[in-house]
């Protein structure tokens, strides 16, 4: 007989994955600090650590299942594939038919991340302001550079994955972010929608290219999980300042490709500013007070996040 208190204990990690993996999903939002203020962090971390490949090629299923605490981690991660194939399904869609609003919004949750992280550093000195002008620097060219006009390769989506699955299980890191910042958010968004629409619309080709994409993904995420997640802790134990200097610059420099009207301010916009042309006037000035409002909104959401985990201290 099943026990009632293990079913809702499942339950409530189903629901904490769906929590976090929606807000993965989001650049600047961080599923492991959903899993930080729940009281789930140190059991996933343990649990990933203890993870064996050598026992899963020995065929020791049972024995890695114990080790892993299995039932947690399946409920776990179906809550968070739940969060990240709804939340991106909606994403999707807003950046196909409202792209200013979502691109506004995104700004603004980015670019309050951005202070945020800032504020973390106390006393800066001058050594910091230069690790932060290179990522700075570095990250901005990163962003310009990766406006992919074909699709990013595999070896690439593979590269970004094994990064982005790192930084996503600490505490206040974005994974999503990362992927914003190497120019692939989109993409990823992408293949995880079409990766179950094309099983209900089957071609061979599509579904060739997109599987490969999501395997390139999840090889990345595996060894990024078992790998370097424990490099990425070992900075943040050890390095944390340096760490989280670079990580702010990082961040900050995503923000001028997520700025909504970049593309109003060219010579034929300046050129038709000066020309008796109302509907054009009346355009733009509803593309700017939307981006304002969703700007706002975004700065909005991170501070109200923030102050929801006042009380947890990441760096």
């Amino acid at each position: 007989m099943s026990n009632p208190k293990s079913k809702k204990n499942k339950i409530s990690i189903y629901l904490i994955g769906i929590t976090m993996g929606s807000v993965d999903v989001i650049p600047g939002i961080s599923g492991g600090t959903i899993a930080f203020i729940t009281g789930i962090y140190h059991d996933l971390i343990k649990s990933i650590d203890r993870f064996s490949f050598k026992k899963l090629i020995k065929g020791q299923f049972k024995i890695l299942w114990e080790d892993v605490n299995g039932s947690f981690l399946l409920s776990l991660f179906l809550g968070i594939i739940t969060g990240v194939f709804f939340l991106s399904g909606i994403l999707i869609y807003l950046f196909k038919y409202h792209p200013i609003s979502i691109t506004a919004f995104l700004f603004g949750i980015v670019f309050a991340t951005f202070f945020k992280f800032i504020g973390l550093i106390k006393n800066k000195k001058i050594g910091d302001y230069i690790y932060l002008l290179v990522s700075l620097t570095v990250s901005i060219s990163i962003t310009q550079l990766n406006s992919f006009s074909v699709e990013p390769s595999l070896i690439y989506l593979f590269f970004c994955s094994v990064i982005a699955v790192s930084a996503m299980i600490l505490p206040g890191v974005s994974g999503a972010m990362i992927f914003l910042i190497f120019g692939i958010y989109n993409e990823i968004l992408l293949v995880v929608q079409n990766s179950v629409r094309i099983l209900f619309n089957f071609k061979m080709g599509d579904f060739l290219s997109i599987y490969s994409k999501v395997i390139s993904i999840s090889l990345g995420i595996i060894l990024g999980l078992k790998v370097f997640s424990r490099f990425v802790i070992w900075l943040f134990n050890y390095k944390k300042r340096k760490t989280v200097l670079i990580l702010t610059g990082l961040v900050g420099g995503s923000l001028p490709k997520l700025w909504p009207l970049k593309d109003c301010l060219n010579l034929d916009t300046i050129d038709n500013l000066f020309k008796s042309n109302t509907d054009f006037i009346i355009c733009k000035t509803n593309e700017i007070t939307e981006s304002i409002f969703f700007i706002l909104t975004g700065i909005v959401l991170i501070l109200v996040f923030n102050r929801f985990k006042k009380t947890v201290e990441y760096f």
